[in-house]
């Protein structure tokens, strides 16, 4: 988990949060090897520098 992203996601409407919270999950269980960060104001995930999930 990313304090970064937790915090985008904390910071969305309420309706928005869960959706957001739940994408975060689900993108973490299947790029297992990806690095995520907030990159351009937006939560991104990265697999050898590249971005492949935003």
């Amino acid at each position: 988990m990313n304090l970064e992203i937790n915090t985008y996601n904390s910071n969305q409407i309420a309706e928005y949060q869960e959706i957001c919270s739940f994408l975060e999950s689900e993108i973490n269980k299947e790029l297992t090897e990806a690095e995520s960060k907030i990159w351009h104001a937006h939560p991104v995930w990265f697999l050898g520098g590249n971005p492949i999930v935003g």
